[in-house]
């Protein structure tokens, strides 16, 4: 193992360590991880990971993808929730991970999301409707989604960092 291949790895594990924690600004850290691991297996020339697992690898960055939008349309279209408050659901939701995100060493952002996709689907909804409770219900179904899909997009990131550590290994 040579000094360069050492340094990839480091800046590989840097890098999909910062892309896991992108995913709770809404932003898509699986696609960031699985970027970096196929530059990292072209500059390495497919010597620490394998092809296979970069084929592993690509399948769960689409589940992740995939899943993380499923479940915040999933139980908000059961709700009612209109394409006009999931949109603004999901711009609340980056926005307020944004604004939240220097709090509570980090968590604010999952708070901010939470919140801020509550707000986005709630505000919407009131203006559609002039129902508080149905926009409040509406609301707190499309924060719960974003959380779900969050969280489960978080953990397909960190089983692929596993994967790949564990195949470098």
């Amino acid at each position: 193992m040579t000094a360069l291949h050492i340094f990839f790895i480091i800046l590989l594990f840097v890098v999909m360590g910062i892309a896991t924690i992108s995913i709770v600004f809404g932003l898509p850290g699986t696609i960031i991880e699985f970027v970096s691991v196929l530059i990292f297996v072209l500059l390495t020339k497919a010597h620490y990971i394998g092809w296979y697992t970069v084929i592993v690898l690509a399948v769960l960055t689409i589940i992740a993808e995939l899943g993380e939008t499923l479940f915040g349309i999933k139980d908000a279209r059961k709700a009612g929730v209109s394409r006009k408050a999931m949109t603004a659901s999901i711009l609340g939701a980056i926005a307020g991970s944004i604004v939240l995100a220097p709090f509570l060493l980090g968590i604010g952002a999952i708070i901010g999301a939470v919140l801020g996709a509550f707000a986005g689907a709630f505000a919407v909804s009131i203006i559609e409707n002039k129902k508080a409770a149905d926009a409040l219900h509406k609301g707190w179904v499309s924060a719960i989604g974003r959380l779900k899909g969050t969280i489960f997009k978080g953990i397909i990131a960190i089983i692929m960092i596993i994967i790949c550590a564990v195949e470098i290994l």
